[in-house]
């Protein structure tokens, strides 16, 4: 069981070249075009300031943080004016909310303890950390959170509706560039990430028309809309649509990117039950042979 020859497209940087090693040892050739970036926002240190103000000053009853980028950033900021020992003594005195293993890993190497988490990474989610949160009795409690690179406003919205007080920041955003600001948080974090092109990404959707690619993944929500967004630029995102229903094979990590590119009117075809790369490949390895088998009998 391999992936024959496959040619794999890869359209997440961080762990782009890790990905493309996965695919390259199980037979497939990798195609890495890779569609999203992270642009530092104008108003990020102001923000991360604020936030920190607000976390060490208004003592909030939770902190959630949706990004583990977003900790390295902040805290990389809050040392740089003094202030990262005050602010992660006043986290002690919060509890503590992340989304996912990803900011949880990057709190924990800064002494930080999270309280709360999905349990199950289906619910890695805004709907997710709202459900954990609207758990407990919000009428009056203040809520700070640290976005990622797509805010959403639900999470905020539900809050409210639920009776806290909800500060939201956001320093960061995904695009289809890599700030130098933005490598270097990845960099920090231990990511060797690939920048997006676009004249590559370009590329990537004229070879999908004709059929150059086999297989396209997905990795986050956001490197589905960069790829359809810039398709959509070109007028070329009904036929990058047809394309994709009509033989390559897609596939998502996470319920959040597979109802990103059902959004579009792309079938997903694959999504591992475990949300990592190695579990995507070997999901991916196994849909292959089933559909091998299944020509093979019919023939």
């Amino acid at each position: 069981m391999s992936l024959q020859g496959l040619r794999v497209a890869v359209t997440g940087s961080r762990r782009a070249n890790e990905l493309a090693h996965l695919i390259s040892s199980n037979g497939g050739i990798p195609y890495v075009a890779p569609t999203i970036g992270i642009g530092t926002r104008d108003t990020a240190e102001s923000d991360v300031q604020n936030l920190i103000n607000e976390v060490i000053r208004g003592k909030p009853d939770y902190t959630v943080f949706m990004t583990g980028p977003g900790v390295y950033a902040v805290m990389q900021i809050a040392e740089r004016f003094g202030l990262k020992n005050d602010f992660i003594r006043s986290l002690a005195q919060t509890k503590v909310v992340a989304r996912s293993q990803k900011p949880r890993g990057a709190l924990a190497k800064h002494g930080v303890n999270v309280e709360i988490m999905p349990t199950s990474t289906h619910d890695n989610t805004a709907e997710g950390v709202a459900r954990e949160l609207m758990k407990d009795n919000l009428q009056g409690k203040r809520v700070v959170i640290l976005w990622h690179g797509s805010q959403t406003v639900r999470l905020g919205q539900d809050l409210t509706r639920a009776g806290a007080v909800v500060s939201e920041f956001r320093i960061y955003d995904y695009s289809t560039q890599l700030s130098s600001q933005g490598a270097e948080i990845l960099n920090t974090m231990g990511y060797r990430s690939i920048p997006p092109q676009e004249t590559r990404i370009r590329k990537l959707i004229e070879d999908v028309l004709v059929n150059v690619i086999d297989v396209v993944t997905f990795t986050s929500p956001p490197s589905v809309r960069n790829l359809f967004s810039l398709a959509q630029t070109y007028s070329l995102e009904k036929k990058l649509v047809e394309a994709l229903n009509r033989g390559q094979i897609v596939v998502a990590i996470g319920q959040p990117t597979k109802e990103e590119i059902e959004s579009h009117g792309v079938r997903v075809n694959v999504m591992p039950d475990i949300y990592k790369l190695g579990a995507m490949v070997a999901a991916l390895i196994e849909y292959v042979s089933s559909r091998q088998s299944k020509k093979k009998t019919k023939a």
